[in-house]
């Protein structure tokens, strides 16, 4: 499914019988992914499917408070530019995150003792469940909600 799928690592089925299969074998850093995105010409041919690790390492790194938010934004209008080439191109892009997804009014991880706003990036989400009962969060590459 093109967009962004959220999902937590102890999800995946590396980790639990059932768990959410990773839609590539080859991972790929979140922050090459940003650069990957800042090139000219897409590197990514139609139908590429995508891990990304390492959003909450990019996060946590900020301090609390200004720089995270500012740090956040960024993330967003980066990923908000790319949006229109990465769905004609129908790409997927699962970013598995360390931690624990909670979607309260907003939505954050809970990473290293540390409550990392994933709303500033993502917005709302809506919370998914497939049929192993495993929970994600889809988001249009327009980072509108839904999925």
């Amino acid at each position: 499914m093109p967009g962004y799928i959220l999902v937590e690592e102890s999800a995946m089925a590396r980790y639990r019988d059932g768990g959410i299969e990773p839609v590539s074998e080859e991972p790929i850093g979140f922050l090459d992914f940003l650069r990957e995105l800042a090139q000219d010409e897409l590197p990514f041919s139609k139908y590429t499917q995508l891990v990304v690790v390492g959003l909450e390492e990019a996060l946590f790194a900020t301090q609390e408070g200004q720089e995270e938010r500012e740090i956040a934004l960024d993330i967003r209008r980066r990923l908000k530019h790319a949006a229109s080439d990465l769905e004609q191109r129908l790409i997927t892009t699962q970013v598995v995150l360390k931690g624990r997804l909670v979607r309260g009014d907003t939505l954050w991880l809970e990473y290293r003792g540390r409550r990392l706003r994933l709303d500033l990036i993502f917005g709302s989400p809506i919370l998914q469940t497939d049929s192993h009962g495993n929970k994600f969060y889809s988001v249009k590459f327009s980072l509108t909600n839904g999925g």
